[in-house]
């Protein structure tokens, strides 16, 4: 049982605090959201409880001995490990508050045992064997003799039952704990640190007592070790209220915010996306007929000539393409596949690619992407020459010897696949 009074008169504040947490706790906060707001009370709760103590570093210079690990010119030794063991025993307590085991007097040891690590090992999670004073309060502390016994009646009261609202738990412990004062150095930290350890279990966030409110604090606290807790509750809630800002801001703008620019981008997005892939689809069906016509043809023509005599004429496979592909199509030449020929020694390797709208010889092509058959330089023929046509719905539109001026329209596959081989078949002719 615990030796705590406090007013009726803060009885409609925590009942303001219960439904602001009921609000919170139906609230679908992003993890990344969540993760921003834990990383700033972390940085904020180091920086303050460590200020309240005396530490020297101030916001800036807690974070960035916290995030980077730097160390800050004309700052102690002690000052940069108080708030390296503060962060992590904020992050043992935020662990704490996720397990489902009892919590006891063995956790609050090993708590003081990461704040006062390498700073103070012999005394780090060890109860004092001296009798302290408080630093400008009258409240004396229990003889060294009775803090074992002390803390063992606060580690039963933690581990039990509580029906106490959850706020006025935190300040309980809170208030118990420092008039106990069972270390040696580092109450301060490791009440601040319990308060909160209590307020998580509850999936509440936890509070950042501001080096502004030192004064206010000290007060509390000696109100507390006469048994009133109402300044230290009404404290807790002003903080509390703070925190829940913080996560009520961050709520409103995924609602107010994120969420109807995703649903505005996704509108967008989905519109490109089905104009794409209509485009995507209608182009690679084109090419896809253009394809087969040449194998057809290839074989077609082979077909004319006894087995032990033909030429050999090949179509290699058309790939698979999908909207990754169409979408560096966009942007630069891309290989489809090639044109093979063999006979009577002489050899061509075609290739046919796809080019980007505004790709093509003078750029003729800028409504839409196109397809190239390169014939390469001969000594026969010593300028390179290439047949470009881009898809029309079920025809195409060519373009022959870089004069867009005579571009034609509403060639046929059929038409266009037979060019595309008479071309080739010339260009091996050539080659013998």
């Amino acid at each position: 049982m615990h030796p705590y009074r406090w007013s009726e008169s803060i009885e409609p504040r925590l009942q303001q605090a219960t439904e602001r947490m009921r609000r919170l706790r139906a609230t679908r906060m992003p993890a990344a959201a969540g993760e921003n707001l834990r990383h700033w009370f972390r940085i904020h709760h180091t920086y303050n409880s460590n200020a309240i103590e005396g530490n020297r570093l101030n916001l800036p210079e807690t974070r960035a001995v916290i995030d980077d690990g730097i160390t800050i010119a004309g700052k102690s030794l002690k000052d940069h490990f108080e708030a390296v063991n503060l962060a992590h025993a904020l992050d043992f307590v935020e662990a704490l508050a996720r397990r489902e085991s009892v919590l006891g007097e063995r956790d609050v040891r090993e708590i003081h045992g990461t704040v006062l690590r390498v700073i103070d090992p012999e005394n780090a999670g060890a109860y004092r064997r001296i009798n302290v004073r408080i630093g400008g309060s009258k409240h004396m502390p229990p003889q060294a003799v009775q803090v074992p016994e002390e803390m063992r009646a606060f580690g039963e009261w933690l581990a039990g039952a509580k029906n106490e609202h959850p706020v006025v738990v935190c300040a309980i412990a809170h208030a118990w704990f420092e008039t106990i004062h069972p270390f040696v150095d580092g109450n301060g930290r490791t009440g601040r640190l319990i308060a909160n350890l209590l307020l998580m279990r509850e999936h509440s966030p936890a509070i950042v007592l501001l080096v502004e409110d030192r004064a206010r604090y000290y007060t509390a606290l000696d109100a507390s070790h006469s048994g009133d807790i109402t300044a230290m509750v009404e404290l807790t809630l002003d903080r509390l209220d703070q925190s829940f800002d913080e996560y009520e801001r961050a709520a409103r703008e995924v609602i107010e915010v994120r969420e109807p620019a995703i649903d505005y981008l996704a509108e967008q997005l989905g519109k490109t996306r089905t104009a794409t892939a209509s485009q995507f689809g209608r182009w690679y069906e084109a090419v896809r007929v253009l394809h087969g016509s040449l194998v057809d043809f290839a074989e077609q023509l082979m077909a004319k000539f006894p087995e032990g005599d033909r030429p050999r004429l090949r179509v290699s496979e058309l790939p698979a393409l999908t909207e990754r592909e169409w979408a560096s199509i966009q942007k630069a030449p891309y290989w489809l596949f090639g044109l093979v020929g063999d006979s009577h020694g002489a050899h061509i390797d075609l290739s046919f690619s796809a080019i980007p709208p505004g790709g093509g010889i003078g750029g003729w092509n800028t409504d839409g992407a196109g397809v190239r058959l390169t014939l390469p330089s001969t000594e026969a023929v010593p300028q390179e020459h290439r047949i470009e046509a881009v898809p029309t719905g079920h025809t195409f539109r060519v373009l022959r010897d870089g004069n867009a001026s005579r571009a034609e329209t509403e060639i046929s596959v059929l038409k266009l696949a037979t060019e595309l081989w008479t071309s080739a078949i010339n260009h091996l002719l050539r080659a013998r």
